[in-house]
């Protein structure tokens, strides 16, 4: 064996730039996940930390949590909005994947006259901003006499403009011989959208039902003016009422509540993370 054989090999530049963008990775995920340990830690032992004696608590407590279970008389029952959130956002999340994956299937796998005009339109539509179409909004609800009901807060959230675009994309993409060998094996629209095209879109669906669930989680406007009653708030209004309540004297309230809030989408993303990087990784290939 040779001298040259048995000289160590080099590390490869692209062996090193991954090893490089995993510690670049890491940290910006430590960056990230810091606030919320710090919260979190705060939840069960706030005075500790806001007075700078140390980032544990010395004497941990769930107090603050009892008071999100038993409110005082000075708050809105923050379960109450919680439920009332996940209401909303998953009957939204639901409604959105089935209307805007069957206006997304519409435009790409059945052509009519007039298509692309549709598809330019919601494009344009996409630049609006949401705060233009407020008013009209509420006056059509007030008219329909949905108020203060989950279908006012569900109803907004269904067709998302951009998530007909996302999947329109996706559906595109996909070969035309899939679908055309369906045709000849009897398969009609229906039967094509739901047994061929809906599993491969998935990580289309995935990327699209998240989005729609943090938007319909975390919206605030809207709720703010389309309900009037304390038991149909949902929890970013609760979350305000709190912060006012608790907010100069009881950190800790705060910040249970705030871990209560952003439980419910962190959990989501974790489960569905593998479809994203799936559809970030196909988006753009053909055939």
């Amino acid at each position: 064996m040779t001298a040259a054989a048995l000289r160590p090999r080099s590390k490869s530049p692209d062996r090193r730039a991954r090893r490089i963008g995993t510690v670049i990775a890491a940290v910006l995920a430590l960056a990230w996940t810091l606030p919320i340990l710090w919260v979190l830690v705060g939840s069960f032992n706030a005075e500790r930390i806001t007075s700078g004696s140390g980032f544990l608590p010395s004497d941990p407590t769930g107090e603050n949590w009892t008071k999100l279970v038993q409110p005082d008389g000075r708050a809105v029952n923050v379960f109450v909005a919680f439920f009332n959130s996940t209401v909303v956002a998953v009957a939204a999340t639901v409604l959105a994947l089935v209307v805007c994956s069957m206006m997304a299937y519409a435009l790409a796998r059945l052509p009519f006259r007039g298509s692309a005009v549709v598809l330019a339109a919601i494009v344009l539509m996409m630049l609006v901003p949401t705060e233009v179409i407020l008013v009209p909004l509420f006056q059509q609800f007030a008219a329909l006499g949905l108020l203060n009901t989950y279908g006012a807060l569900i109803i907004p959230h269904v067709v998302s403009l951009f998530g007909v675009v996302l999947l329109r994309q996706f559906i595109a993409n996909l070969p035309v011989e899939l679908t055309e060998a369906a045709k000849i094996d009897g398969a009609n629209a229906w039967q094509n959208y739901r047994y061929i095209v809906l599993p491969l879109i998935r990580p289309g669906l995935a990327t699209l039902g998240i989005l729609v669930f943090l938007a319909a989680w975390n919206d605030f406007l809207w709720p703010l003016i389309a309900t009037s009653t304390p038991s149909m708030q949902t929890l970013p209004l609760a979350l305000i009422t709190f912060r006012s309540a608790y907010g100069d004297s009881e950190y800790g309230v705060v910040m249970a509540s705030t871990i209560l809030a952003i439980t419910p989408p962190l959990l989501i993303f974790l489960l569905a993370q593998r479809f994203i990087v799936q559809g970030i990784s196909n988006t753009g290939l053909k055939g």
